[in-house]
This record gives structure tokens, C-alpha cells and sequence, in this order.
């Protein structure tokens, strides 16, 4: 991808200086194209790394989907299979806050390419609150934990009241309960997740999705 846009800005340069423009307007010019592209480059494409505990609180598999996709991992295969590979991932780049990863496209070639099949294992079909109580068992106020929420953050009765509209879908927020009457998100989950970089991305593209099917029931029931 980035030699298609070195050369095609190459070509746009020759095709500028060919009609009369000057070298230091070309250059400018380029350079400028350049800084807009790396920094696409860098938003995209430099994210956080989820770490394993938070991974373990995710229940959703389209979420462990999208966060596969996200981090150009396989995204086939179940919840548990996602999970697997989301907290291998989390586990080889424990050392980092942010990482670089690749267009999706890529890894599928890279995939094509190899020499052998890697062939993965099943993971257990262990529940995520199981996964979280069995990692946090040594520590204190265990019997807390489904009021955990991303980050260590506990549920708030004052966030949950200022949240005006549903992360995912948009809708207006009830005032009491603690899921989203048109979607069913968790608010105070996503709110949160929306925090982060990665969790922005994964909303926008968990819209996408939910708008996506909401489409096509719509066509389907028209055709009907």
C-alpha cells in the first residue's frame, strides 16, 4: 500500500513538473501529501494494547470480532477462539501501551504465503466471567466483579446518569437500567471503551455493522 502511494505521488510530481510548476512547489506539495498520509498512517494503525484483564470482561463476540480485525488477527472461529487469540496477542506485546498493526488485507497475504498451515487449537469453552474471576482470584473484593468495567473502573451511578445517548446506536438513554433500550449495549461498558482509541474504532465499526443488518432486514421485509 505504501509503495502504491510512493509512486503514485512520484507520478503526480513528474505530471506537475511537466506542466510548468516549479521544483519547490512540487516539493512542498509532496511533503505535504506525505505528512497527511503518515499521520492517517499513525491514527490508524497505532493502537493500544487491550490488556488480558480487559479482554476477559468482553462477552460479546462481535466485539472480539472487530477487536481481532482491528489487530489484523483471524477473526473466524467462536468466542472463545477470539479470545484466545486477543490474550495471546495481549500477552506478546504486555510491554507496550500502543503497537503498530497491519490492514487486514495484508495479513491475509501473509497468511497465503506461509510455508505450512498453522493449525490452532480449540480454546476452552470457560465463560469470560469465569476467565475473570479465575484471574483475579488472589485479589481482594472478588465478589465484586460484575461491577467491573474497562480499566478497573467500577460502576458509577453518577456516570450512568449523565449518559444522554447509547454509545453504539445513538438512541436516548433511559434513566434506570443499565442497557440500552433499542440495541441492548452495556451504556457504562462502552461509554468507557469509548475512551481509548481502539474502543472508538470498535464502536464506529460495531455501528457499521448494527446500521448494516438493520438495512438489510429492511430490504428484506419490503421484498416480502
Amino acid at each position: 500500500m505504501s509503495l502504491l502511494v510512493v509512486l503514485a505521488i512520484t507520478a503526480s510530481c513528474t505530471g506537475l513538473l511537466l506542466l510548468g510548476f516549479e521544483q519547490y512547489q512540487v516539493a512542498a506539495i509532496a511533503i505535504v501529501v506525505l505528512a497527511v498520509y503518515f499521520y492517517v498512517l499513525y491514527k490508524r494503525y497505532h493502537v493500544e494494547v487491550v490488556p488480558e484483564r480487559d479482554i476477559l470482561l468482553f462477552e460479546d463476540q462481535d466485539d472480539l470480532r472487530i477487536l481481532c480485525s482491528i489487530y489484523g488477527l483471524d477473526a473466524s472461529g467462536g468466542s472463545a477462539l477470539l479470545r484466545q487469540r486477543l490474550i495471546d496477542f495481549s500477552r506478546a506485546n504486555k510491554e507496550q501501551s500502543f503497537v503498530w498493526v497491519v490492514p487486514r488485507a495484508v495479513s491475509r497475504v501473509g497468511a497465503m504465503l506461509e510455508a505450512a498451515p498453522r493449525v490452532e487449537q480449540a480454546a476452552p469453552q470457560q465463560g469470560a466471567k469465569e476467565l475473570v474471576k479465575q484471574l483475579l482470584s488472589e485479589g481482594p473484593g472478588t465478589e465484586k466483579l460484575p461491577s467491573i468495567l474497562l480499566g478497573g473502573q467500577t460502576r458509577s451511578q453518577t456516570r450512568r446518569l449523565a449518559i444522554r445517548a447509547c454509545p453504539v446506536c445513538e438512541a436516548p438513554a433511559q434513566r434506570t437500567g443499565h442497557e440500552c433500550a433499542e440495541c441492548g449495549a452495556d451504556l457504562e461498558f462502552y461509554l468507557t471503551l469509548s475512551e481509548s482509541k481502539v474502543g472508538r474504532r470498535l464502536i464506529s465499526e460495531k455501528a457499521e455493522t448494527r446500521r448494516r443488518k438493520l438495512r438489510y432486514e429492511v430490504t428484506a421485509i419490503r421484498a416480502r
